[in-house]
């Protein structure tokens, strides 16, 4: 699960001050990974929505975010999911599922167990979670999949990772299909590369940093709180007809063309070949 998060430091990274209007007042709303990055963010800004937030994770760190019900456990145990629910102090109208779990090897040398433990965790706890959510909603209810630009692009050495992710768009609109006619919506968010604890040995390495930031045409990290603004859009109401869609929140990359010619960045303060020419005349 998510490791802790601090954002990033960039000086052009300037994400919006978040609308603490009640969107979400008088529900619950369930976020799996809450103990940090992505997932730590979704809950703070729910919380900030007017959501009564039960954070879930393995990590007892989750204990740690103010203004929540925590509950430790890992998200395939087939009994946290009730615990969980049981716990929310009002209707259940939200989940956010920020799960993953990686096995980083070739593909010929993966074993059925490490697919097995990546996929359980990544994707089938999406749909038993969300069953769940179905179950108890009792109206409208949200359920919001934090998926990954892996979905649209191999990594060697991520397969298993990337398969999830994917599985979660066809999840979507499996649910969308059939839990919609109930009030139930169901989209995926697709982050690029986000700044947080598990990955800054990545960002703080200069020449890393530069190689990443060369690769999205924004020219700059993403904070995790950025993500969980997109997200609270559409776990609440202002996204009512927003449903079995994956919305890519990547800074760009995506609309790249893939045989675009990205050169190893050179040091210096402008180092994305997106960015504009900034030559003295």
């Amino acid at each position: 699960m998510n490791a802790h998060a601090h954002p990033a430091p960039d000086a052009t990274s300037t994400p919006q001050t978040p609308d603490t209007s009640a969107d979400l007042a008088g529900t619950s709303a369930v976020v799996l990974g809450a103990a940090g990055g992505v997932g730590r963010a979704c809950a703070a800004r729910l919380a900030a929505s007017g959501a009564r937030v039960v954070a879930v994770d393995r990590d007892p760190a989750v204990r740690d975010l103010p203004g929540v019900t925590a509950v430790v456990g890992d998200a395939t145990d087939p009994d946290l999911a009730g615990r969980a629910f049981d716990a929310c102090a009002a209707r259940p109208a939200v989940l956010v599922h920020a799960l993953l779990a990686e096995a980083r090897a070739p593909l010929s040398d993966l074993t059925a167990r490490q697919w097995r433990e990546v996929l359980d965790l990544g994707l089938v706890s999406a749909w038993q979670w969300g069953a769940e959510l179905v179950r108890r909603c009792g109206g409208p209810a949200s359920l919001v999949l934090i998926g990954s630009v892996h979905a649209h692009g191999a990594a060697p050495g991520m397969a298993p990772y990337a398969v999830a992710k994917a599985g979660l768009t066809a999840l979507a609109r499996a649910a969308a299909a059939e839990w919609g006619p109930a009030g139930v919506r169901c989209n995926v968010l697709e982050p690029g590369f986000v700044a947080v604890d598990r990955n800054a040995h990545r960002w703080r390495d200069p020449a890393e940093r530069r190689r990443i930031l060369a690769a999205y045409p924004l020219g700059r990290l993403c904070a995790p709180e950025e993500i969980a603004e997109v997200a609270a859009f559409l776990a609440g109401p202002r996204s009512s007809y927003v449903n079995g869609v994956s919305i890519p929140v990547d800074g760009g990359a995506l609309a790249v063309l893939p045989e675009t010619n990205v050169p190893e960045p050179a040091a210096g303060p402008s180092t994305s070949p997106f960015a504009p020419d900034r030559k003295a005349p």
